[in-house]
This record gives C-alpha cells, sequence and structure tokens, in this order.
C-alpha cells in the first residue's frame, strides 16, 4: 500500500484488516517501490509453492495409506470405498462445505483394519458373531486410524471422524469450535452410512436400508436419506468381461473377489486396478496360489455429443 496518510491507525488498520505485505508513504523513491514489489513477488512465490508442496504431500500420503489398506485387507478396503462413494452423494446433497474432508474420512475409516486377522474383518462384514477379545480388537480399530492419521498436517478434524465413527457423540478434541462441528456430523454421517452398508450387504434394498437407518437415527437430515435411496447401483454403466493375468491392466476394475484355493481373499471386488494389485496378482499367481481368468471392468465411454 502506498499512502499520503502516515498515521499509525491506518498503517495498523492496512495490516491487520488488508492482509497488506508492505506499506509504503509518500513520497516514495522508484528503488523503494521496486524493491517493495520485488519481496512481494518472492513471497507469493513461497506461499504458493508452500501450499502446492503441502497438498501434493496430502495428496500421496493419503494415496499410500488407501494402497497399503488395500493389500493388507482388501476386505476392508472394499468396504472403504463403498463408504467414500455414500458420503460422497450425502456431501453434495447436503451442500457441505470442505466436502473432501468426509470423503477422505470415508476412505480412511477402515485404516485400522490393518491391525487385525483378516479372518476377523472378514467374519465382521459376512455379519457373523466374534468372541468378545475378537469385538474388542475390532472395536478399536478406528482409534488405531485416528493415531495413523494425526500425524498428516491437516487432518485433525477427519482424524476425530474416523475415531469416533461408532459413537458420534462422544467426539471432543481441542480443536475450534467449526472443526469440531465440522468432525461431529463426519462422525454421525460415518455411523450411518457404515449402518446402510452392512442393511445393503445383508440383502435389503437400498430404500429399506435408508428408511430403517432413519428410524433408527432420530432428528436425521432427510436429505441423508434422500441421498442414500438416489445411490445408484454400483454396476451402471459398467462393462464386463473376463481377462487373463497378463492382460489386467492399470485403471481396470476387479469384479469379483479373488481368493486362493485355501479361501484366503487376496483382492475384494471393486478394486481398482493399479501396479501394485498387478504385483500382488502376479506373485500369487506365480506360487500357484490364484488360477483362472478374472472378471474386470473399464466404465463406458461416454456418448458423443449429437
Amino acid at each position: 500500500m502506498l499512502t499520503g496518510y502516515a498515521d499509525v491507525q491506518t498503517a495498523l488498520s492496512a495490516v491487520n484488516e488488508g492482509n497488506i505485505f508492505r506499506f509504503l508513504t509518500k513520497p516514495c523513491s522508484k528503488e523503494t517501490l521496486a524493491g517493495a514489489l520485488t519481496e512481494g513477488l518472492k513471497q507469493y512465490r513461497l506461499i504458493t509453492a508452500e501450499k502446492e508442496l503441502l497438498e501434493k504431500t496430502l495428496a500421496g500420503s493419503l494415496t499410500v495409506l488407501t494402497e497399503v489398506l488395500s493389500m493388507a485387507s482388501p476386505a476392508a478396503f472394499s468396504r472403504a470405498m463403498r463408504l467414500r462413494r455414500y458420503m460422497s452423494h450425502i456431501a453434495a446433497k447436503l451442500s457441505l462445505a470442505n466436502r473432501w474432508k468426509f470423503e477422505v474420512a470415508a476412505m480412511l475409516s477402515q485404516l485400522g483394519c490393518v491391525t487385525l486377522a483378516a479372518e476377523t474383518i472378514e467374519a465382521v462384514y459376512a455379519g457373523q458373531s466374534l468372541s468378545p477379545a475378537e469385538q474388542a480388537l475390532y472395536d478399536s480399530h478406528p482409534k488405531i486410524a485416528r493415531d495413523l492419521l494425526r500425524n498428516i498436517p491437516r487432518l485433525d478434524s477427519v482424524a476425530e471422524m474416523v475415531a469416533h465413527q461408532n459413537r458420534p457423540s462422544t467426539t471432543s478434541s481441542d480443536m475450534g469450535n467449526r472443526e469440531t462441528a465440522e468432525a461431529e456430523l463426519g462422525a454421525e454421517l460415518l455411523e450411518v452410512t457404515l449402518a446402510f452398508d452392512n442393511l445393503v450387504r445383508s440383502g435389503k434394498s437400498r430404500t429399506e436400508a435408508a428408511h430403517r437407518v432413519g428410524r433408527q437415527h432420530k432428528g436425521l437430515d432427510p436429505r441423508v436419506i434422500e441421498a442414500l435411496v438416489e445411490i445408484e447401483p454400483e454396476d451402471r454403466e459398467k462393462l464386463v468381461r473376463s481377462c487373463r493375468l497378463e492382460e489386467i491392466a492399470s485403471g481396470m476394475t476387479i469384479e469379483q473377489d479373488v481368493r486362493t484355493a485355501a479361501g484366503l481373499l487376496v483382492i475384494a471386488r471393486h478394486q481398482e486396478v493399479t501396479p501394485a494389485v498387478i504385483l500382488k496378482l502376479k506373485n500369487y499367481s506365480g506360487k500357484g496360489l490364484i488360477q483362472g481368468d478374472i472378471a474386470v471392468s473399464l466404465p463406458q465411454a461416454p456418448a458423443l455429443a449429437k
């Protein structure tokens, strides 16, 4: 800011309320003005580079975490992808700010399951009963995920959403009021999508499952129920075909549970194919643990406008 009003109050207002980088008073030499402009550009580039680095670091960290989950616990990853799909539709319906946080919370909600035995996770998702010891271990997975996520900048509220996905009303932290409210809403929506997923997986229709969830959660925004009912079936616009292992490529989607002859889940249905997935399939195939073609899909190309 270049001004002839050089009183202290004007300077304070400019800096505190106008985010002014430099405050110059008239008369001002060309050299002083040029130096201020140069320093301002340097500061802008520094902030922009830092923001870009932070965003890329965050995106890369999330990619690594989801990839680890998909490799270590295919069943947990499959559920996380379904929850992300539900949450994305709900967040759009509610026009939520910071929509990405709610989707990331859904995507990473099962991250703590990497510490559990595969048999325990599959039993839970199949609706089977667990022993008291197994149930206690399973109940701890949200807190384990929170402890992992707390190490990533900008994910405080996401970590709280995940930690309290089974008890949203108990959410508490040292965050500000806005972030705390955001975390509580995210935890509640996670609890709702988890209940919805359990019902759908047990054979209930989307409509029946959504309305049952609505009855169980009094005071739930009716738009949440509408969003769950409106979710399109997962197989819409998919062209499914069988592929030999050597034909499978990144970008495809696995459309079946890939298991060993002994029944061990290697890749869960709806897993997107990545280089790590291909390597895992080749390793199991090389040991003779999986055989035969695998059902995969590619989204249909959009129709050309007429």
